[in-house]
């Protein structure tokens, strides 16, 4: 009788457990993922991952030899509004020419919506795919599912024959969502053989298995003999070769956890990546492809699309002789013609380093690539007697390369050597200035390439803090309102991001921006000076009454000591930082207020004054108060001083702030006389 119970019990438990156990089949989707409302792990995603699997393989036909097969397949779960953006899809395609191309095999996908207890299903038509050029040489499949809302399943799966057999994509171990159940698997041919590298910056190091198994294919290729003249011989045999696997399979992999001041995630995202070493072909002759930025520098620049653009000058001759004609000195040289590239030719929104259709065709369509225009630049200069060339860098969305590859660079923008420095310069938008680039380009080192082909890396970080001063004179009136002028000036990339930000505004729409979060204020009088003087700081000033700065409980008066510039939330409150604070150039924000009290008044008590330094000198932090008579002037400045401050001086970072939240929280107070 009790072996009965004891089998009964281990049928039950058998039962039980195929009826929890997944079902990840395509289309096998349960009604406990519809009915689930949040992830058991991460009660903060918008959305899951249940099942994620890529799967690369080789496959060989005698047209085509070796190529890759890439098989997708991924289950996600929506869980609010916010996670809806993981109902939309892209594919980077390679697309060089009908020949050359990634070619869509298939591709399906569902979405899944619970309805009275039943899975109602949405198929993906073809309305909801379409493609997109990015470039010469890719473009991008999209597909957006329908009927997507919060609760839904939408699942995909699609396949991918391409041509790229001697590049392997990195193996993505984590997202920005969690994983419920991952599996990748990687099947290679000996005939091309990967070193991997784990993302150094990542916290998560899944295991990495590897194995091999023996195959066998039947291959023709050819080869000329010179002995016999250059005669082409056909070979053809079976050949067994071994092919390597490498496979992860995991489980409940938490997301990437966003934090303030991080340009790209992606920098410390869990992933393997594969570079080629060596080619073995048929008959075991061995190719090396190991190689360092040196020679993928000189291989880029020996390019016709890039090297090759430098020569040419027949295009802009007759525009820009009359520039040099004026016998400009060589920095009015570099900012004329500088300034006639951003208004001559406007940039396409394409990244790459290598011109699209030719400079030629750029500078007559007034439109290209990020190529054309820095790459144009750089000849004019060149033809003006200045010693420029390209930087070849790394946008921050593309992430820092883990090794030397072609792929590692993306963009391109144009230096001029200046002695023991070197100018940087990027024609793509029209408030850029010499030394202020766009904030993708912030992206650690770049390298030039000089005239013959040699190399160097070349320091993208801003070395000189971007300064903000703002001076406040303002009087208390009868009626507790602060009436006064603000007049602030910035300088450096905080003055670019000014210009970038509000070009084109009218005055209202100034005034709303600048009123935003300050409560009760009056703004009037306002005047923006050198908006288009790049070379020049921005001045604002305005006149303003401020009605919320004053709080008065009896004969006592309260003061904000810093009024409508006041900082009230530490943007660090998290306990612990796992990755580097990225502000993208070294700042320094100073604040001065004078403020008339009156004669009523007398002053009961000020803060303290305080000032803090980080550790390494990365920053500062100081707080003034000066008092005469009834007259007060309070003095803040913050200051960092490095683009980018490693995370292990988070805790230095966190507090400094703190303290600023406390001081500016403390006030000034009167006691009638």
């Amino acid at each position: 009788m009790r072996r009965t119970q004891l089998l009964l019990i281990l049928i039950l438990q058998l039962i039980v457990t195929s009826l929890a156990a997944q079902n990840y089949k395509f289309g096998k989707v349960s009604v406990e993922e519809l009915e689930e409302i949040s992830n058991p792990n991460d009660s903060t995603a918008n959305a899951t991952i249940l099942f994620s699997k890529e799967n690369i393989h080789y496959e060989y036909t005698r047209d085509r030899g070796f190529f890759k097969i890439k098989e997708i397949h991924k289950r996600i779960k929506i869980y609010n509004q916010n996670g809806l953006k993981w109902a939309s899809k892209e594919i980077p395609m390679y697309n060089e020419n009908n020949s050359t191309k990634d070619v869509l095999l298939s591709l399906k996908g569902v979405t899944y919506n619970l309805s009275s207890g039943k899975i109602m299903t949405s198929k993906l038509g073809k309305d909801g795919v379409f493609e997109e050029k990015t470039n010469k040489y890719w473009s991008k499949t999209k597909f957006t599912f329908s009927n997507v809302k919060a609760g839904s399943v939408v699942e995909y799966k699609y396949r991918i024959s391409s041509p790229l057999s001697m590049l392997m994509d990195d193996a993505q171990l984590q997202e920005l969502i969690p994983v419920k159940k991952l599996e990748y698997q990687a099947r290679i041919p000996e005939f091309y053989n990967f070193k991997t590298y784990y993302n150094p910056q990542s916290l998560l190091k899944p295991e990495i298995l590897t194995s091999s198994k023996k195959k066998n294919i039947h291959v023709t290729w050819t080869e000329q003999d010179w002995s016999l003249g250059g005669q082409r011989n056909k070979y053809e045999q079976n050949i067994e070769y071994k092919e390597k696997t490498y496979s992860v399979n995991e489980q409940n992999i938490p997301s990437l956890k966003k934090e303030v001041y991080v340009s790209n995630l992606n920098n410390y995202r869990s992933k393997l990546s594969f570079e080629l070493a060596s080619t073995k072909s048929f008959d075991m002759k061995f190719k090396s492809y190991s190689s360092d930025w040196s020679s993928i520098t000189k291989v880029i620049y020996d390019n016709q699309f890039f090297g090759g653009q430098l020569d040419k000058v027949s295009y802009f001759k007759n525009d820009i002789d009359s520039f040099l004609s004026k016998g400009t000195n060589m920095n009015n040289k570099v900012s004329a013609i500088f300034d006639f590239i951003k208004t001559r030719v406007k940039w396409n929104g394409f990244n790459g380093v290598y011109s699209n259709e030719g400079v030629r065709k750029a500078y007559t369509n007034g439109e290209g690539n990020v190529a054309d225009l820095n790459l144009m630049l750089i000849a004019i200069l060149r033809y003006a007697g200045i010693n420029a060339n390209p930087i070849l860098i790394s946008t921050k969305s593309n992430g820092i390369p883990l090794f030397a590859n072609r792929q590692g660079f993306n963009y391109v923008i144009c230096g001029v050597e200046q002695k023991n420095k070197v100018l940087l310069l990027d024609a793509t938008e029209n408030f850029t200035s010499a030394n202020i680039l766009p904030k993708r380009a912030l992206n650690w080192q770049g390298r030039i390439v000089r005239e013959h082909g040699s190399s160097s890396w070349v320091s993208l970080f801003p070395n000189k803090n971007s300064i903000s001063t703002t001076m406040i004179s303002a009087n208390l009136t009868d009626e507790l309102v602060f009436k006064g002028k603000l007049r602030k000036q910035s300088t450096g990339y905080l003055a670019y991001n000014y210009r970038k930000n509000n070009s084109g505004l009218v005055t209202e729409d100034l005034i709303k921006r600048l009123s935003k979060n300050k409560g009760e204020i009056d703004i009037s009088n306002l005047e923006i000076k050198n908006e288009s003087q790049l070379a020049k700081p921005i001045i604002q000033s305005y006149n303003f009454l401020y009605e919320d700065g004053v709080d008065q409980i009896g004969s006592e008066v309260y003061i904000n000591p810093l009024l409508f510039l006041q900082s009230t939330e530490n943007i660090f409150n998290q306990k612990a930082r796992k990755y580097d604070i990225d502000y993208n150039f070294p700042r320094t924000n100073k604040i001065i207020v004078n403020l008339k009290l009156g004669s009523g008044y007398k002053i009961k008590s000020i803060p303290k004054n305080i000032k803090l330094a980080m550790s390494d000198e990365l920053g500062e932090y100081n707080y003034l108060v000066r008092v005469n008579g009834n007259d007060i002037q309070i003095s803040q400045e913050l200051k960092i001083n490095s683009p980018i401050v490693p995370a292990v001086y988070y805790d230095g970072l966190r507090d400094t702030y703190k303290k600023m939240i406390e001081k500016n929280a403390e006030k000034i107070v009167l006691e009638k006389i």
